[in-house]
C-alpha cells in the first residue's frame, strides 16, 4: 500500500519587509512620540513588530509588555493598514495596559513607513514609533 505524504496543516510563513529597503525581520522600538512628546517607554524595545506573509496574505506582530498584538496587514507604497486586531491574552498592570492601548489606537490607523539610517519609522498623524532591527 503506497504511503500518503503528511501534511502537519501549519500555515505557511515567511518573512516580508516593511519597506524594500528595510531588511527583513523583527523590529524593537527604540523611540516614540505622542503628540510631539517624547514615550520614554517605548525606547527600552518595549514594542517589537514583524511582518510575515502567512498563506500569501500579509500578517503584522507587535509585542508590547502586556502581549502580542496581531491583524492581517495591508501595504501600499509606504502606507501599511493593519485590519481587526487580535490581542493576546495576558495580565499586566495598569501602565503597560495602558501602553498597549497607545499601540493598538496607533495601529488602527493608516501608518506611514520611512526606512533611513538602520531605522524604521512609523508615524501616524502627530504619532510616531521608531525601531531598530532585533
Amino acid at each position: 500500500m503506497p504511503s500518503l505524504p503528511v501534511t502537519s496543516g501549519a500555515p505557511s510563513e515567511t518573512c516580508a519587509s516593511f519597506l524594500p529597503a528595510a531588511p527583513c525581520g523583527t523590529y524593537a522600538s527604540v523611540s516614540g512620540q505622542a503628540d510631539g512628546k517624547d514615550l520614554p517607554w517605548a525606547s527600552s524595545g518595549a514594542v517589537t513588530a514583524k511582518l510575515q506573509t502567512v498563506d500569501g496574505s500579509l500578517h503584522l506582530t507587535v509585542t508590547t509588555r502586556c502581549g502580542p498584538l496581531s491583524g492581517p496587514a495591508t501595504r501600499t507604497g509606504t502606507v501599511l493598514t493593519v485590519g481587526d486586531i487580535a490581542v493576546g491574552a495576558a495580565a499586566c498592570a495598569e501602565l503597560a495596559a495602558s501602553q498597549q492601548l497607545w499601540v493598538m489606537a496607533f495601529l488602527k490607523k493608516p501608518v506611514d513607513m520611512g526606512y533611513n539610517n538602520g531605522s524604521l519609522t512609523w508615524t501616524s498623524g502627530t504619532d510616531s514609533l521608531t525601531f531598530n532591527p532585533k
